[in-house]
């Protein structure tokens, strides 16, 4: 008994160090990337803000992110300055934050971190454009509600950002991890990639998603030429997932 007591207690002693040693780590990484992320900020020269510059602030996120214990753990400083977005099965996290530029157009970055079949991290950033029709993808992730669709989870995202002009938009976008990849659904909008919302400043889309009955609703706004901004039409939309899209 007196062994087995003794035995406990070294592996008591073991594991509270190793947490000890990983808290530790990640509240250092923490302090670096707040540290580093401010002087991003505050940079009054365009070019040292850019990531070939050797406190390039996205590119030591995105080393980071790869390191297990910032996955299964939270910034606590970080956390200040940029949105982080966690889904409810705790599978896969979003980290937005506005980058190089200023005025009225808003430059978001946004990476996803999730984890890969076989364990390993995964870091991918999602605001790469690749033609026109994801023009609106430069938009900082907010929501993440899951749909389960033919032995698939889907993570359905709500963005915001804005082009300028007075305007604001929302992106509605549907993600599935496959292949050690976050893929976006192309079929699950009809005839779109994504939904986007586009209204004024000051102008409330109320863009909502139900997991009950599985719908998105919003209000509609529509472009009127003559002034050159969104108006509202007074209608609300109402999208349905029937047979894996929204209709």
């Amino acid at each position: 008994m007196r062994f087995i007591s003794a035995y406990l207690i070294i592996i008591g002693i073991f594991i509270g160090q190793s947490c000890y040693c990983q808290h530790s780590d990640l509240r250092s990484i923490d302090n670096l990337l707040t540290s580093v992320y401010k002087k991003m900020k505050t940079a009054y020269q365009l070019d040292l803000r850019y990531d070939s510059m050797p406190h390039g602030f996205e590119k030591k996120l995105t080393k980071f992110l790869t390191n297990p214990i910032t996955f299964y753990n939270s910034f606590d400083s970080l956390s200040k300055y940029l949105d982080i977005t966690i889904s409810a099965d705790k599978q896969i996290k979003f980290y937005s934050w506005v980058d190089i530029g200023s005025g009225s157009w808003h430059n978001i970055v946004c990476l996803a971190q999730f984890k890969a079949t076989n364990g390993k991290i995964i870091v991918q950033q999602l605001n790469i454009r690749e033609d026109d029709s994801e023009s609106f993808t430069d938009s900082g992730i907010y929501e993440v509600n899951e749909i389960n669709y033919n032995g698939t989870k889907f993570y359905l995202t709500f963005g915001s950002g804005t082009h300028g002009s007075g305007h604001w938009h929302k992106i509605v976008q549907i993600f599935s991890i496959a292949n050690d990849k976050l893929v976006k659904c192309k079929s699950c909008f009809a005839n779109k990639r994504d939904l986007v919302v586009e209204c004024q400043r000051g102008d409330n889309s109320n863009l909502a998603f139900n997991p009950k009955t599985k719908e998105i609703t919003h209000c509609e706004f529509a472009y009127a030429d003559s002034v050159g901004i969104y108006r509202s039409t007074g209608r609300k939309i109402f999208l349905k997932f029937d047979k894996g899209i929204f209709r």
